[in-house]
């Protein structure tokens, strides 16, 4: 997730899912633009240079019949206005030479009219699962109506969404796609519902109690990171607020001492 000084913007990928040393793409990208203050598409860049830079060696550790590609796909409100990106990256089939784009993606142009973000982006292996079938598009479409017009909660979108990552997990016969799936979603400021959004971790088609906390950068600052590194000193007022106990006082300069060690500053290495 990354808010920035003109827009509000969901970042996912497919492909390399974790590195032979640990690290997920997502923390890697939180990594990458923390302590910058920027507009999304200068974000954008800086994290596209820094694919085009890291990746490739990570991407050659990948099993041949997979083969060794990677897309970050980038679903943003730019000043209210819809806005689809992706940063692509392809290795060769003998691993040597690679091809690299960063773009933004617009549908139905023609010289007289103005750009026009699509509807529906689809990446990683599931997407061709999803184009031989597209019966469930016109659903979903009118399932994301009603929920912007209030007629239903985001939740129920979500649990389409999740169905469908069922589907595509249970159709797919290489099991490259597995059950487990995040659905994200935002609102736009302007919009019916004024902004925020959620977001809903699934196993196959249920909804895990736990959702836990997705990477974050708002203006730079790492969000997520801030919440884990002051949540041990808050959680015991929490607890002892749920069981109606006397609730003690912060540790304050033992949070501060916490906040102070979290890194600040720009990190594009990928381990």
């Amino acid at each position: 997730m990354l808010e920035t000084q003109d827009s509000v913007a969901m970042l996912g990928y497919a492909g390399l899912g974790c590195t032979a040393g640990g690290t997920e793409p997502a923390d890697w990208m939180n990594a990458v633009l923390r302590g910058r203050s920027l507009p999304l598409e200068l974000y954008l860049g800086e994290l596209a240079g820094a694919l085009q830079r890291q990746f490739p060696p990570h991407l050659r550790q990948l099993p041949i019949k997979f083969g060794a590609a990677h897309s970050v796909v980038v679903s943003a409100f730019l000043n209210g206005e819809p806005r689809l990106y992706s940063i692509d990256i392809v290795l060769s089939a003998d691993r040597k030479t690679h091809r690299f784009r960063y773009t933004r993606h617009v549908s139905g142009q023609v010289p007289s009219d103005p750009p026009r973000t699509p509807r529906i982006a689809l990446a990683g292996s599931g997407a061709s699962f999803l184009q031989r079938d597209v019966q469930w598009l016109r659903q979903l479409l009118k399932l994301v109506r009603a929920c912007d017009a209030q007629r239903i909660e985001p939740h129920i979108v979500a649990d389409f969404l999740a169905a469908l990552s069922n589907r595509v997990s249970c159709g797919m016969a290489d099991k490259s796609v597995g059950p487990r799936s995040i659905v994200v979603w935002r609102h736009r400021n302007g919009g019916a519902r004024i902004g925020g959004g959620g977001h809903q971790f699934y196993n196959g088609i249920v909804r895990e109690p736990d959702s836990g906390i997705l990477p974050m950068l708002a203006n730079g600052l790492d969000i997520q990171a801030l919440v884990r590194a002051a949540m041990p000193f808050i959680e015991p007022q929490m607890s002892q607020l749920r069981e109606h106990a006397p609730v003690k006082e912060i540790d304050r300069d033992g949070m501060n001492a916490a906040l102070a060690k979290l890194p600040d500053q720009p990190d594009e290495t990928l381990k």
